[in-house]
C-alpha cells in the first residue's frame, strides 16, 4: 500500500473525531490576552466582489499549543516547531475524578499504564479532566474560566523523562487555576515538549488513537492555535 493509498484509507474507514473548538466571538479566553474578534471587510451586499473579515486573536485562542517560547527565555518559537510535532499516537487519559484545583497525580498516570498499556517516547498525551463540559460561550463561560484542575509537577517531570512528544489537557492550562508557579511549562517547555490547552471532545476517544494536529507559523511566537484531530478504527 502506497502513501496514498494509506491516506484514502484512514479518510473512508476511520472515524474522525475533531478536537479543536471553533473560534467564534465571546469565546473563553485567558484574561491578559486579547479576546477573538472578527470583523467584516467586505461583502457581496455591499458592492464587494468577495465576503472576508479581518481576524484579531491572540496567539493563545481557542485550542493552542504553547511552544517552549512561551515560558523558557530563548526556548523554541512556534515557527521553528517541527510540523510533524503533533502527529502519531495519541493517548486519552480520563481524570474526570481530580477535583477542582486539585492535581493528577503521578500514581494515577502509572495506574492509566497498568491498566492500558505503557506510555512510549514520541506519544501525544491528552488529559480529560471534564473541563470542556463546562465550556461555555460569555456570560456562561464563567464556570470554564476558574477552578480548573490540572498536572502536578512530578508527573509532569515522569511525562517529560519519557520524552513524549505533546501533553495537552481540557482545560484553559496544564498547570491548576490559582497556583503561584507553573511547574509543568516550565518541566515540559524546558525540555523543548510543547503543550497543548482547551482540547475538545477528549470524552469520543479510546485510550490510544492517531492524531495529528497542524500549527501556524507564527514567526518568533510563543504559540498558535491548532486544528487538532483524532482518527478511531
Amino acid at each position: 500500500m502506497n502513501f496514498i493509498e494509506m491516506v484514502e484509507t484512514i479518510r473512508n474507514h476511520a472515524k474522525m473525531v475533531d478536537l479543536s473548538y471553533t473560534m467564534e466571538m465571546n469565546m473563553p479566553s485567558w484574561p491578559t490576552q486579547p479576546k477573538y474578534e472578527a470583523s467584516v471587510v467586505e461583502t457581496y451586499e455591499e458592492g464587494g466582489e468577495s465576503f472576508h473579515q479581518a481576524i484579531r486573536i491572540s496567539e493563545h485562542t481557542g485550542t493552542h499549543i504553547d511552544a517552549p517560547k512561551h515560558f523558557i527565555p530563548g526556548g523554541c518559537p512556534v515557527d521553528q516547531l517541527d510540523p510533524g510535532t503533533v502527529m502519531g499516537r495519541g493517548v486519552t487519559i480520563h481524570a474526570e475524578n481530580v477535583e477542582p484545583c486539585g492535581l493528577l497525580s503521578l500514581a494515577q498516570i502509572k495506574e492509566f499504564e497498568a491498566e492500558n498499556g505503557e506510555i512510549k517516547a514520541g506519544d501525544i498525551i491528552m488529559i480529560r479532566f471534564g473541563w470542556e463540559d463546562k465550556y461555555a460561550i460569555a456570560p456562561e463561560d464563567k464556570g470554564f474560566l476558574k477552578d480548573w484542575p490540572g498536572l502536578c509537577g512530578e508527573a509532569a517531570q515522569y511525562l517529560a523523562d519519557k520524552n513524549v512528544a505533546v501533553v495537552g489537557c481540557d482545560t484553559l492550562a496544564l498547570d491548576a487555576f490559582g497556583v503561584k508557579k507553573y511547574k509543568c511549562h516550565e518541566i515540559l517547555l524546558c525540555k523543548g515538549i510543547p503543550i497543548m490547552e482547551n482540547l475538545h471532545n477528549l470524552s469520543d476517544l479510546p485510550p490510544f488513537c492517531a492524531v495529528i494536529g497542524l500549527q501556524n507559523k507564527f514567526k518568533g511566537g510563543s504559540g498558535s492555535p491548532i486544528r487538532l484531530v483524532a482518527f478511531i478504527q
